[in-house]
Formats: C-alpha cells, structure tokens, sequence
C-alpha cells in the first residue's frame, strides 16, 4: 500500500448494489449454529482459551463426540419455523476441530464416532428444500501446528503445545486449502463466515481469500473479518449509520457464550424481536444464534424462542423482509420504521400511553391504516404537527412489538431525521508558538472491523481516541497558518509493549512525517512521541494522523493529542 494513499474500505457500499447478493440484503433474519467439541463441556465455544486446557487433554473430547441424534432436516426445520432465511454454521471454531471431511487434516468429525460429515449433510439438506447455507470458518486455530501463538495476544493459546512449529505461510496455504474445500466441495454454498479480526488482511491473505470464494460462488455473501468482503458484522451491538452498507448484527440466545452453556440465562422473546426490529429499522441483517446439545439436537428452551420469533414474524414479517431501513422523523425513539415501495411500517417497541399519536415525519395521508396481524384498522389524518393516528387498542395486539402498516397511494411526503453537521473548531497555528490538536477537536473518520467508528473516551485524566481496529481508520484536524510553518510533531499515545511497533503517519496536503508506536504500560499510561518535521502550508488545511501498519492487525494505540512545535529551521 502506498503511503500517500488511504487504503480502500473493508466493504465498500457498493456491495448494497449488486443483484448477486440482493438476496442478502432482502434476507433481514438467519439462524446462526454454534457447535463443535467444546459443546460436550458445556462451558462455551472458549473454553480452552479461557481455562488453558492443553491441547492434548482438549483434543480427547474427539474420543466422545457422538452427535448421534443429529438431524439436519430437524435444523433446517426450525429455521423455517422461526421465520430464519439463512444458516450460518460453523465449520470449524477457533479450536481446529472441522465438522466437515477437510482432506487437510484428521482432526475432523468423520474420525469421531460420529463418522459423518455434518457440513456435508446441512448443505444438502439446505440445497434440497431451498434454505439458504453460510458457513463460518475460523482462520485462528489453536490445534494446527503451523499457527503462531503470542503469549498475551488476543485469540492466542497463553499455553501453546510444545510441538508447534509456527510457520505463517504454510499456515496461510493451509487455511486457503480448506476454505477452497468448502466452497468447492458441497455445490452450492451462500456465503462464507470468516472470523479472524484481529489480525490484518495482509496476514489472512483477506483480499485473496475473497477472491477465491468469489470464483466459485459468486452469489455468496463473505463478511468483513479478514478485511475484504461484502458485509459488516457488529457482535452485540449496533453501529451508528451502517444502512449504505450491507451489514449483520449477530446476536446469541444465551446471554452468555455462543456454543452450548450449561444453565446460562436466556434472552425472552420480546427483547429479541425488539433487536431484530432495530436491526431491521437500521437497514440490516439480525443474525440469532443457537447452541445445540452434545447430542446434536437443539435445546428446547431456545427452540421455543426461536419458534416464537417465527410466530410473530408469520403476522408481522411483511415489515421486516426485504424492506430498507428508514430513518423516519417519529418523534420517539420508542417508534422506528421500515419501508418497501410506498408502505411504511411503523414499530412501536413500547405501547403508546395514549390512543392517539402524531408521527411528525409523515406529511402526507395514508389510503389506509392498521396494526399488522390483527384486523384493526385505524384513523389516519394529517395534522399541524404531522401525521396523526387514533383508535389505538387499550392492549397492544403483540407481547413484543406491535406494528403499524401505512398504505400510500403514491409516493408519501416524509421528513427524515436530521443529522446535526460535525462543526469542529479550526485551530489557529502561532507564527511562534507550539499547538496542540486533542482527541475533542477531531473528527473521525473510517470504519473498522464489525463496522465499527473510532471514539472519543472521557477518563478522568482527560480525553482520547480509542476503537482503532483497521487502517482505514483515521483522526483529522482542521488548522489555519498565518504563513508556511515548519513544525516537529509529536504524538501522545499509549500502549501496551506487546502490541507496540504499529507504524503511523501524520500529514498536511503533501507533507508527511511518519514514527512508530513506542511501548508504554497500559492503555491508560502516555507518553510523547516524536515522529519528525513537517512543513504546514498557508491558509487553511487538514492534519490527519492514520496508521499505515498495524502488526497485530486489531491494535494500533489510543490517541490523546497530536502536538506541532516550532523548529529554527526557517520554512521559505
């Protein structure tokens, strides 16, 4: 990458434009499926990481694993029922163990008692009754031999096995070799699944891996984990203003861990409808996930919401499927809306305390109005302050969210939600003075992995920058010179010496000057770092500070300020 370039998005919007993958974005609700070894313990799909399980101990749990009452059509089933219109299964975790027959390793499903290849038999399944299949592969492995553990590192066993024999690139051959497999293998498949954010595209080889499966299947979807793809996949959490992008918020049943966990608490069925309504209301995806037993079958206690969620879905869903999110002026924040051609779909997350309310974004009157599912029909007539409606039930129709269906004879007047401008402050540089930019007159720029913003924290040392996860992420300020100045810039930075020796610019129109991340206690202890000179010029201009490489891929360093002090050189 040159260094005067800004690197390209990790999804560009124009994904949301390709007709090979309207299917995804029409698609609005699937079933994710955590499940592997780690399902017999119990304790979620982290287990060995997070109690340091040996691997030797860990991979004797391929001497038990028995799914033996798996039924794919039984999965498929109740993704149809919870009104899902894809599968997301995982194919390998970041424990190394394949659930389907990879010619790459042994330590696979079809070596376990099991003898079958799972993978195999869902896609099939899939395939045969018109389900949509994505299959998530984990690049991080801690069983192959050939991974490189960091003590420390995040994803990273603390305890690597004595055997291993780190070598990246044969690891990187190994990781294209099975996703080839699996795009290649089983016909079909509409989407690949990759997890492995926190190291960089160049270290996934994310752009090629792209491409591969994009040879093969060219109507599959592939997220953003390895810094290429198609979609943005926020885990718990909603981005801001994701709706120009193709995204999927992924979400678990259990409120703790995806795989199975034994007497974890589970989320109730009004919440979740709630998140799939926001997801659907912010232009995106909701993907739920469930963690089947060790006997291969689902939970009841979790098949029951998802069927719920399908129940509702059966008399609400003309509101979620293939509608785009729409940031409708409602006057509430309990009042989101989605719309298809000119039917907007009102939700209402909490059931209005009066029979009558006034939406003040619509200012135009609907043909026709009603509470979906129900026969209700209700009085719609515009008002001063928009659009009102009466005749409000004193129950509301759902124990979730109940929704209002508004018919248009032809395109409505709507007033969407306005968005206050980013105003910074623009920062004068001294003819002879040092300056200082800090983290609250930036503006942020860029999206990380999982869609995410950078963000300005408030401790009680003061503020700084801090959410870095990508290259494409970067902090601006606007400055004004009298004159050209040539000035030395330092950086405030912290962090840790193990995820030290990120490379970083700073420029101004063609200036640059470039430093590197110096090691420092924690996140939270700072030190100035000097990068070089730089030559301002006159009149008003950009200072933007944006990593150029990251080692460790989701670490770079927190920012607290950037500082421009002058030298005795004379700038002419």
């Amino acid at each position: 990458m040159s260094e005067t370039k800004l690197p390209p998005p990790i999804v560009s919007s124009e994904r949301k434009r390709d007709p090979r993958l309207r299917w995804f974005d029409e698609a609005r609700f699937g079933m994710f499926v955590h499940f592997g070894l780690y399902t017999q313990l119990g304790r979620g799909e982290w287990v060995q990481y997070e109690e340091r399980i040996p691997r030797h101990q860990y991979e004797r749990l391929t001497e038990t694993f028995n799914p033996h009452r798996f039924s794919a059509d039984t999965w498929v089933d109740l993704a149809e029922q919870a009104g899902a219109q894809y599968i997301t299964v995982t194919a390998k975790h970041h424990d190394g163990f394949c659930l389907f027959d990879s010619a790459l390793t042994d330590y696979k499903i079809t070596n376990t008692r099991f003898g079958r290849d799972l993978i195999g038999e869902l896609i099939a399944a899939c395939q045969r009754r018109g389900m949509r299949l994505v299959i998530y592969y984990s690049q991080p492995d801690w069983y192959h031999p050939n991974f490189a553990h960091r003590r420390g590192a995040f994803k990273d066993l603390q305890n690597p096995p004595p055997d291993q024999r780190p070598d990246w690139p044969k690891f990187q051959d190994y990781v294209e070799g099975q996703v080839r497999e699996l795009v290649t293998n089983y016909g079909r498949v509409d989407g690949i699944w990759l997890d492995g954010s926190h190291k960089s595209e160049a270290a996934w080889r994310g752009r090629r891996l792209y491409e591969l499966i994009k040879e093969h299947q060219p109507h599959a979807v592939v997220n953003d984990r390895a810094r290429c793809g198609d979609f943005y996949t926020p885990e718990r959490s909603l981005p801001d203003d994701l709706g120009s992008y193709l995204f999927e918020a992924c979400q678990s049943v259990q409120t703790i861990h995806w795989g199975w966990m034994k007497d974890s608490p589970l989320f109730n069925t009004p919440h979740l409808v709630e998140s799939l309504g926001r997801m659907a209301a912010a232009g995106g995806n909701y993907l739920l996930n469930v963690g089947p037993l060790p006997d291969g079958t689902i939970p009841e206690e979790q098949a029951a919401r998802m069927r719920e969620i399908g129940a509702w879905l059966r008399r609400n869903g003309e509101a979620i499927y293939a509608t785009e999110g729409y940031p409708l002026e409602t006057g509430s924040p309990q009042v989101l809306a989605t719309r298809r051609g000119s039917d907007i779909f009102l939700y209402l997350l909490r059931w209005p305390e009066h029979s009558r309310i006034v939406v003040p974004g619509i200012l135009s009157a609907p043909e026709s109005a009603s509470l979906l599912g129900t026969d209700v029909v209700l009085g719609a007539e515009r008002a001063d302050e928009g659009l009102a409606l009466s005749g409000l039930p004193a129950s509301p129709p759902e124990a979730s969210v109940s929704v209002v269906a508004l018919r248009f004879a032809g395109e409505p007047r709507l007033r969407l939600k306005a968005t206050a401008p980013e105003e910074k402050p623009i920062v004068e540089v001294p003819e002879t003075g040092s300056v200082r930019f800090g983290a609250e007159d930036a503006r942020l720029r860029g999206r990380g992995v999982k869609g995410h913003c950078l963000r300005v924290a408030e401790t009680p040392a003061g503020a700084h920058i801090e959410g870095w996860t990508a290259l494409q992420q970067r902090v601006e300020w606007t400055i004004r010179a009298s004159g050209p100045r040539r000035r030395v810039v330092r950086a405030e930075l912290a962090c840790p010496g193990l995820y030290a020796g990120s490379r970083y610019v700073v420029e101004c129109g063609q200036a640059r000057t470039i430093g590197e991340v110096r090691g420092t206690e924690s996140f939270q202890h700072w030190e100035w770092q000097e990068l070089g000179t730089i030559e301002l010029p006159a009149g008003k201009s950009v200072v933007r500070l944006r990593p150029l490489h990251m080692p460790y891929g989701y670490i770079f360093a927190n920012v607290r300020a950037v500082e421009l002090s002058p030298t005795s050189a004379v700038c002419r």
